[in-house]
C-alpha cells in the first residue's frame, strides 16, 4: 500500500489584535502554513498530513486557539504518493 498525504485549505477568521500570536500559534503546528490574511483577520491555511483524522485534530486545534472566531475547512484533497523507485 502506498504512503498517502491529504491536503486541507482552511478559512480562519481571527480577531485582529491578535493576529501576529495566532499566526503564530498556527504555524508551529506540525504540517500547518499561513498563506495571507486580510486586516480584518481572514486568514487561508494549508494542512498537510497523513490522514483525514490527522487534518480534523488540527482543525479543532486551530478553532480552539484563542483569538480565533471561526475554522472552516474549504478543501481537502487525497494523493497517493509515489514510491522513488518505482516510478
Amino acid at each position: 500500500m502506498s504512503p498517502s498525504i491529504h491536503i486541507a485549505g482552511l478559512v480562519v477568521h481571527v480577531q485582529p489584535r491578535r493576529m501576529a500570536e495566532v499566526h503564530a500559534a498556527i504555524r508551529a503546528l506540525p504540517g500547518a502554513e499561513v498563506h495571507s490574511h486580510t486586516e480584518n483577520g481572514k486568514t487561508v491555511v494549508t494542512l498537510e498530513a497523513a490522514d483525514t483524522a490527522l487534518i480534523g485534530q488540527r482543525l479543532n486545534e486551530i478553532g480552539a486557539l484563542e483569538g480565533v472566531l471561526a475554522a472552516a475547512l474549504v478543501y481537502e484533497a487525497h494523493e497517493e504518493m509515489q514510491d522513488e523507485h518505482t516510478a
